[in-house]
């Protein structure tokens, strides 16, 4: 037998044993080929053999009854072996293994098996080691489901804070300083102050949610390519709106044409280091707090599309003070920023297209703060 047609050397299942017991069992096995996402082995299926992974990658599943979905619990690479503990209870299979790529495997029937009291040491190590590694996942998982409750009782308890403000802005708008716009910083600091102890507490990596410098250029490079056409969307968008609205006909389709002058104005210059300071802030909450966690909580195939859905909402009814209309089109650009997020999972250039996207359009095209 030679190491290229029978590799069981390598895999720590059948160490020490000898040339012609591992001779006598790739003798008995055979060979399968699997395309990816196809199952290897289903849950519940009876099982009469073991399976090494030659090459390739697998996910482990267990199926969900009531959301009829699966959850992934594990992953299997190359030389490790698939549904080893059956050979104890000859119990059906417990869980589904899908091939993540084009997988080779070495399919060895448990009567191949019986003859070599190694395996059973071989296997009782495998198994401890195993039950170590899902006792790190458990602990992990525990302590994202707890990060992810303390999230969700701060986000619902901030929200119905800024649901009694907006309810009492037409009795405090006299004591605004110019713009209904104030009254959405003091929530914002608090909902980022939450979200900063949430992303510290999560035992994950920043870089997970999308703070530091991975995937930087691709961030940045995807900012500075997306975002000038969306700015001439919104000068279509506006004289869309200038010949729809009737509060807005007569109005001017960019109110700042002299970028440089409006810059040169001190107070122009303070309200955009305010903005970016916010827009900052307001992207690692709705991004980095709330979308990052989410595409890693759910799961099923929408749970991106959910994840993007539910950040887009949160940013557009942080924008409600200003008015119904302009919190509604906020969930357009959302939803763009939420897509390049997911894309490259890092702050930075989203942030910026934010700043950059929202000077356009209150201190070039207008639009009023509030």
């Amino acid at each position: 037998m030679s190491e290229r047609a029978h590799p069981l050397e390598r895999v720590p299942l059948f160490a020490e044993l000898s040339r012609r017991e591992l001779e006598s069992i790739a003798t008995a096995a055979t060979r399968r080929d699997v395309q990816a996402g196809a199952d290897i082995v289903a849950e519940g299926d009876p099982a009469a053999e073991l399976l090494v992974l030659l090459s390739g990658h697998a996910q482990v599943l267990r199926r969900d009854e009531g959301r009829g979905t699966h959850h992934v619990i594990g992953e299997i690479s190359r030389d490790q072996v698939i549904g080893e503990m059956a050979l104890f209870g000859r119990e059906p299979r417990s869980a589904t293994v899908r091939a993540t790529e084009p997988s080779a495997l070495l399919v060895v029937p448990f009567h191949a098996l019986g003859a070599h009291p190694q395996l059973l040491v071989n296997l009782a190590r495998g198994m401890s080691a195993r039950l170590r590694e899902q006792g790190d996942l458990s602990f992990e998982a525990a302590q994202q489901r707890a990060a992810m409750g303390e999230l969700i009782v701060k986000v619902l308890i901030l929200l119905c804070g800024y649901a009694i403000l907006l309810s009492a802005l037409p009795q405090i708008r006299q004591y605004l300083p110019g713009s209904t716009t104030w009254i959405s910083l003091p929530v914002i600091g608090l909902f980022g102050v939450a979200s900063w102890r949430f992303l510290r507490n999560s035992g994950k990596p920043l870089s997970s949610f999308g703070i530091g410098f991975r995937h930087l250029f691709g961030s940045l490079f995807e900012a500075a390519l997306i975002t000038p056409p969306f700015l001439a969307l919104l000068v279509g968008v506006k004289w869309v709106l200038i010949h729809v609205l009737p509060a807005l006909r007569g109005s001017k389709l960019v109110e700042n044409v002299d970028v440089a002058a409006t810059l040169a104005d001190p107070a122009t210059r303070r309200l955009l280091i305010i903005y970016a300071i916010s827009s900052a802030v307001q992207e690692m909450i709705v991004r980095s707090a709330l979308q990052a966690s989410l595409e890693d909580f759910l799961v099923g195939k929408r749970r991106v599309a959910t994840a993007i859905f539910t950040a887009g909402v949160m940013f557009s009814v942080n924008h409600l003070h200003m008015s119904f209309l302009f919190a509604a089109l906020a969930f357009l650009p959302g939803l763009l920023w939420g897509w390049m997020f997911h894309r490259q999972r890092n702050l930075i250039g989203v942030t910026l297209s934010h700043v950059v996207v929202g000077g356009f359009v209150f201190f070039v095209l207008g639009v009023k703060l509030g």
